[in-house]
């Protein structure tokens, strides 16, 4: 689990969120992401090539973060069914992890080997 239940509760409390929603988002882009046709990994490593900004805060033994455009998220959060009650809790959470602001949207993913 990437996040604790604590950060989730509070993140949650602070978006008037359900904790379980919150959680459930999160697997659920987690899913997608690793459903893309490609490794998680990978799928990083091409934002990286691709974006005039690297993307990447961190890379941790169990997660990638990273900072995408706001239309990398639109089209991750469509794809995840992630509706827009959680629009804005999810990103907080992430960011939770992610920490230092800059353009783009706070994403954490797990890596293959979190597995």
């Amino acid at each position: 689990m990437l996040f604790d239940d604590e950060t989730i509760a509070r993140v949650a409390a602070d978006a008037g969120v359900s904790e379980a929603a919150l959680r459930d988002a999160a697997a659920s882009v987690q899913s997608t992401l690793e459903a893309s046709g490609r490794s998680v990994d990978g799928l990083v490593y091409e934002w990286r090539q691709a974006f005039r900004d690297d993307p990447l805060v961190e890379r941790r033994p169990d997660a990638w973060l990273v900072r995408v455009p706001d239309r990398v998220w639109a089209d991750v959060r469509e794809r995840a069914g992630v509706g827009n009650d959680l629009a804005d809790a999810l990103p907080e959470l992430y960011a939770t992890a992610v920490g230092e602001q800059r353009d783009g949207v706070a994403l954490v993913v797990a890596r293959e080997s979190a597995e």
